[in-house]
């Protein structure tokens, strides 16, 4: 690809411990590294916060972080509207003139194919937005309806406009083209791991007594781990760990586990600051990944943490949805759970799990070795091949 000067755009600051913010730091990092001069723009920061606390190395040096002054709920502008940033890039980009335009907010995509003269925008999308919101209001006021025709209105719109679009699994790009009818150029690239990052982190298990079952993420309820918490009386042994979250829904966890008899086989370790979550995910015996039937988490979900666990070589128990399979075999590299969402179900596969002790091994080795099929240099790989397309359509 000829030289090119990108520039992602995101309202949410970067860096961030959002794994939102996390994944868009490791996408331009991995982007500097083969070679894209790109400038990050992004609101201010919190004070203290740098890329090394989050990539555990510095940033790539072609990367640029930009920050814009961010006018939320400052006492002369009380509201927390992106808005005002979404100005601030329109007006950015007229001045820099980037190549292109990397995005995956769906208002500033809209403000910004509003431009005359405008680069090439790409969109990565991580969700049906539309879908996501029918699936979180089932009755629907008339305002919570009006929303909906809007939201999909905007999705239309940006899904059409854009030079091209990425999303992160195959369900979501077949679901998108389904409900609306693009013939953008596409490609689909999931999430990624730092390989190198992982491999510094390798150390021996922990040496407790018991098998240590881990969950690392947010606590949000699609995630599923209320489910987890649900299986463990089915569990015959050992400690659940989970790593993530906010204090009232670590609250509301224990009070669960609590009232199920297994709080004291249930540690809540808080957030991890991200540089250390591959030590931390280095101590479990086993890596779990619930995930509810919503159309997000079954379709539309590429989770950061299912491909460090798979680095770190664990044996894996998640969810059987598409877009897990699109990843892994179930009994190849990892054990896939039917009935996701039914609490003996996921016992029953942590329970086979404990124990078989060589099957652990079987499964860590081969997620391991398909882990280097996910670097976020490959996924970039897929996204620059995408843009290298439209040039050569321009030639034509």
């Amino acid at each position: 690809m000829p030289e090119m000067k990108m520039a992602y755009i995101n309202p949410q600051a970067v860096p961030d411990s959002l794994p939102s913010a996390i994944q868009v730091l490791q996408v331009v990092d991995s982007f500097g590294d083969m070679g894209v001069d790109v400038s990050l723009v992004t609101p201010t920061p919190s004070a203290g916060a740098n890329p090394t606390l989050f990539l555990g190395r510095p940033l790539s040096s072609n990367v640029r972080l930009v920050h814009l002054f961010d006018w939320r709920k400052k006492w002369f502008f009380p509201f927390s509207s992106h808005r005002p940033f979404y100005q601030q890039a329109k007006a950015w980009v007229k001045k820099y003139k980037p190549d292109v335009v990397y995005l995956r907010n769906l208002k500033l995509a809209e403000v910004l194919l509003s431009l005359k003269d405008r680069p090439k925008i790409v969109f990565e999308t991580h969700e049906l937005f539309a879908q996501t919101y029918r699936e979180n209001h089932p009755a629907p006021t008339k305002r919570q309806q009006q929303k909906l025709e809007i939201l999909s209105a905007r999705e239309l719109k940006v899904y059409q406009s854009v030079d091209a679009l990425v999303t992160i699994t195959q369900a979501l790009l077949t679901d998108i083209q389904t409900t609306y009818h693009i013939q953008t150029p596409s490609c689909v690239a999931p999430d990624g791991v730092d390989l190198a990052l992982a491999k510094e982190a390798h150390t021996p298990t922990h040496a407790e007594s018991e098998p240590v079952m881990l969950y690392i993420g947010s606590l949000h309820p699609w995630k599923g781990v209320d489910t987890l918490i649900a299986a463990m009386p089915s569990v015959k042994r050992g400690m659940l760990w989970i790593a993530g979250g906010m204090t009232e829904q670590i609250a509301a966890l224990q009070a669960q586990a609590d009232n199920l008899g297994v709080g004291a086989r249930v540690r809540f370790l808080g957030k991890i600051p991200p540089a250390q979550r591959f030590k931390l995910i280095g101590k479990a015996d086993i890596c779990l990944l619930p995930l509810t039937d919503s159309s997000i988490a079954s379709r539309y979900t590429s989770p950061l943490k299912l491909f460090e666990y798979m680095a770190m070589g664990k044996p894996i128990v998640v969810a059987n949805h598409e877009s897990i399979r699109e990843v892994l075999v179930h009994g190849q590299d990892g054990v896939l759970v039917d009935r996701c969402e039914d609490p003996l179900c996921f016992a029953e596969s942590i329970n086979w799990l404990i124990n078989d002790q060589d099957l652990q091994k079987k499964l860590g080795a081969a997620a391991a070795v398909k882990s280097a099929q996910f670097t976020w240099h490959k996924r970039n790989q897929r996204v620059l091949a995408l843009l290298d397309s439209l040039n050569d359509l321009a030639l034509i």
